[in-house]
């Protein structure tokens, strides 16, 4: 297909910081596709499962129409690698951006995408396994967490995320006890820094 004629159901964008992970606190300009293949009871952006509320986008029409202030860009969701962000990604490096994306991990990244920065959030509790390549890991510390499930691939250090759960006080002590627990699995505790300043 032409990458003219590909689409990207387009949920919302907005320009904020980012809140998570390597990169907390630098300024963002976030685009959240539609549509997921996944429901984690914990989801906080569960508005964005429906792609047929979507606005739908060609790349140029993306980068011609969303005003995006910061080099920093993010592709979220929902699911974003459910669509080919190759053309997506090629036009916002032409315009001198650096593009990360927010994946749950469950589909395969090809390189030629040429994603520059990868976050995938795993969910081992629903029997996924992580099916690409990742520049950090979060892993949301619910009830149902067991450190076991950390995957074994090699990681630099500070790169693996113990990510609190809705800022659950339990969530939080638990992450808190694991680092404690593990010292040599050189895991970081994860906020939300948004949800602290109470910001998008």
């Amino acid at each position: 297909m032409n990458d003219i004629n590909i689409k990207y159901p387009l949920i919302e964008s907005f320009t904020s910081i980012q809140g998570e992970g390597i990169h907390m606190g630098k300024g963002a300009t976030f685009l959240r596709l539609a549509g997921c293949n996944l429901r984690c009871r914990w989801c906080d952006t569960e508005y964005s499962f429906d792609p047929s509320k979507a606005r739908w986008m060609s790349a140029q029409e993306i980068v011609d129409e969303i005003e995006m202030p910061h080099q920093h860009i993010v592709i979220t969701g929902g699911e974003p690698t459910l669509y080919d962000l190759g053309p997506l990604v090629r036009e916002l490096h032409k315009r001198g951006k650096y593009v990360a994306i927010e994946t749950n991990g469950t589909h395969p990244i090809p390189a030629e995408w040429e994603i520059d920065w990868i976050t995938a959030s795993p969910k081992p509790a629903g029997g996924f396994v992580l099916a690409c390549p990742a520049d950090e890991l979060k892993y949301v510390v619910d009830d149902d967490f067991s450190i076991d499930c950390i995957t074994d691939r090699e990681m630099p250090e500070g790169r693996i995320f113990l990510q609190v759960e809705s800022g659950r006080p339990e969530s939080a002590q638990k992450a808190y006890d694991l680092i404690q627990q593990y010292p040599e699995r050189r895991l970081r505790l994860g906020i939300q820094l948004h949800k602290i300043l109470d910001i998008k």
